[in-house]
């Protein structure tokens, strides 16, 4: 575990094994703690435009998910939405946190879910207590655009290889934001710069080939077990997993709470922080 200071927060290294590092940032030194999982392709960065606010009286941990961002991207095919809930449950449990509220975003909505239900798994009482889901992906679906095309053979080493990442963080993006003239220059590098990393072909193809759970109606069964506080958040016009999968979860979790952002897509956060923002804060106060 290696800790560097930066000017307002601490960026770390988390070594799961000797192949596995993960990258993570804290930010904040205040009584609550929150953990975030970005979504598929994106990192840290993702959650700029929330940290400042939300780091006010909690302390949020940021983790690069196996295979994005700045963290490993070994060539071992265990890619599986088990495999990175093992890794961010070994996280939570080597930093000796509790009462942990766990954030996830699209595929780390996901990821979040799994990690959960390892949590619930064992006889000792869970250590996570709250799940915000934002624009989760909860349920088997058609797959959104940039995962399919990932999934198929060529077409995937021609995008990964050939298209410039700029170009592909830009379509990407324009098609995830409702409100485009929020999508500024810097945003889209913020995710091209990932999108080239070495190993980042691989790691890329080999999570959208195992997003897919082994059981998927175990799963979604499983879900129906959550009883943790859980607060649901998705944007109305998203594109990738439609409203009408936030109102399933909603519907599943009994101890949920669904707020709908208007004219918002796939990435509320970054879209509407805010909104986000503020919906994350009612929840922790109640």
């Amino acid at each position: 575990m290696n800790i560097s200071k930066e000017t307002d927060f601490l960026k770390g290294t988390f070594d799961y094994s000797d192949k596995i590092q993960i990258n993570y940032e804290v930010h904040g030194n205040g009584n609550s703690t929150l953990v975030f999982l970005h979504g598929f392709g994106a990192s840290v960065e993702t959650w700029r435009d929330i940290q400042l606010p939300l780091s006010k009286g909690s302390t949020l941990f940021f983790l690069d998910l196996k295979g994005f961002g700045l963290s490993s991207k070994p060539d071992d095919g265990k890619y599986s939405l088990e495999d990175q809930a093992e890794i961010v449950l070994a996280f939570l449990k080597a930093h000796n946190l509790r009462d942990i509220t766990l954030v996830g975003h699209s595929y780390g909505g996901a990821v979040a879910i799994f990690t959960y239900l390892k949590d619930r798994s064992g006889h000792a009482p869970g250590i996570i207590r709250r799940l915000v889901l934002i624009d989760a992906s909860a349920y088997v679906q058609k797959f959104p655009y940039f995962i399919d095309i990932l999934r198929k053979p060529f077409m995937n080493w021609v995008v990964m290889n050939l298209v410039p990442t700029r170009l592909m963080a830009s379509f990407v993006l324009h098609n995830l934001f409702y409100d485009e003239s929020k999508l500024s220059e810097e945003r889209i590098i913020r995710y091209a710069e990932y999108f080239n990393q070495p190993g980042s072909y691989n790691s890329f193809v080999e999570c959208a080939k195992q997003i897919i759970p082994a059981n998927p109606d175990s799963i979604s069964a499983l879900i129906k077990t959550i009883a943790v506080p859980t607060l649901i958040i998705w944007g109305s016009n998203d594109p990738a997993i439609p409203l009408k999968e936030g109102q399933r979860l909603h519907q599943d979790i009994q101890n949920s709470k669904l707020v709908i952002i208007p004219n918002c897509g796939h990435i509320p956060h970054e879209e509407s922080p805010e909104e986000s923002i503020n919906a994350i804060l009612n929840f922790l106060e109640q």
